[in-house]
Order: structure tokens, then sequence, then C-alpha cells
């Protein structure tokens, strides 16, 4: 049995893609880019500097969990999983999971998402994104909180520490 998925989440520009990425590589698992699950319209709306609505978000949380259903290891997803209903949402289609939330202040984030070029999530979109932003809860939600001022080695170094020995059940292993 498939140990239980892996929700790399937070806000645009906090690292997801390359913490999940690093995380899956660490961990043997599947990596998956939920950027890249997102309909034409979804990504012209965001590229527009509009954030999405729930009801824009989901269809693609739905083919998000398919796509964790569907994964021949451990998914790893890098999915912004901003509210509660969000992470419910992947949750009722693909199980529970354990969840590495990174976090961060918004000026260091502000300025990695200036830096960028090679996405279409513009730095307008980050307010709007705290906005939506519902913290995991550390238990309820088996979430790990990483402030992501650290180095993406050493993050990807925590989390798989933190996550290497949990079971599909969400216990210890011994």
């Amino acid at each position: 049995m498939k140990a239980r998925p892996i929700l790399v989440m937070g806000i645009c520009g906090t690292g997801k893609s390359t913490v999940a990425r690093g995380l899956a590589d660490r961990i043997g698992g599947c990596f998956i880019e939920a950027d890249l699950y997102h309909d034409a319209s979804s990504v012209a709306r965001m590229r527009a500097g509009l954030p999405l609505t729930d009801d824009m978000r989901w269809g693609w949380l739905d083919r998000l969990g398919n796509a964790i259903l569907a994964a021949p290891q451990r998914a790893v997803l890098a999915c912004s999983g901003l509210s509660r209903g969000h992470r419910d949402r992947l949750r009722a289609r693909a199980g529970e999971m354990d969840i590495v939330f990174l976090q961060g202040e918004r000026d260091l984030i502000a300025a990695r998402m200036n830096a960028r070029t090679d996405h279409y999530m513009p730095a307008s979109l980050i307010d709007s994104q705290l906005a939506v932003l519902q913290p995991p809860d550390p238990q309820a939600e088996h979430a790990l909180w990483i402030d992501v001022s650290l180095p993406p080695a050493r993050i990807i170094d925590i989390a798989a520490k933190a996550l290497a020995c949990t079971t599909s059940t969400g216990g210890e292993t011994q």
C-alpha cells in the first residue's frame, strides 16, 4: 500500500514546486505539479491578474485528486491548497494526506514573485491569496509548517525527515 500523499502548499511564490519536486526525488515519490491541471480559462484569468473563485477551483481540485490516486508511488503534490475547503475537496477524492505548509513574510514572497520570469502568476495576486489562506492545523490536518526563508535544500531535508516515518494511516513506523 502506498504511503499517504503529501501536499506541499502555500501561497504563490513560496517555492511549492521546487520543494515538492525535491521531496519527491528524495523519497522516491511521484511529483505532481498542480499548475499543469488548470484549464486554459483559469490560466488566462490568473495571467490577467484576476484571482480564481472557488467555483473555478473545484474541477481543478478534483483532477488533482484523481492524479494523486493514479500516482504509481507516493504522490507529492505542489498545490496552493489555500483554504480548508480546498484541502477537504482533495481529501474527499484522494484520502488523508500529510501537509507541508510553506509560509513566510509577504515582502520576501513578493521579491521572489517579482524576480520570476517563467510563470503566469503575477505578484499582484499575493494579497488575494493571503485573503483566502486558511493555514492548516498542525494536528488535525497532519501539517508541518516551514518558513520559506530557509534554503530549499534545508526545507526538503526538514520535510523528508519529518515525513519519513509516516505510514498510510498516519501512524509512526518503528
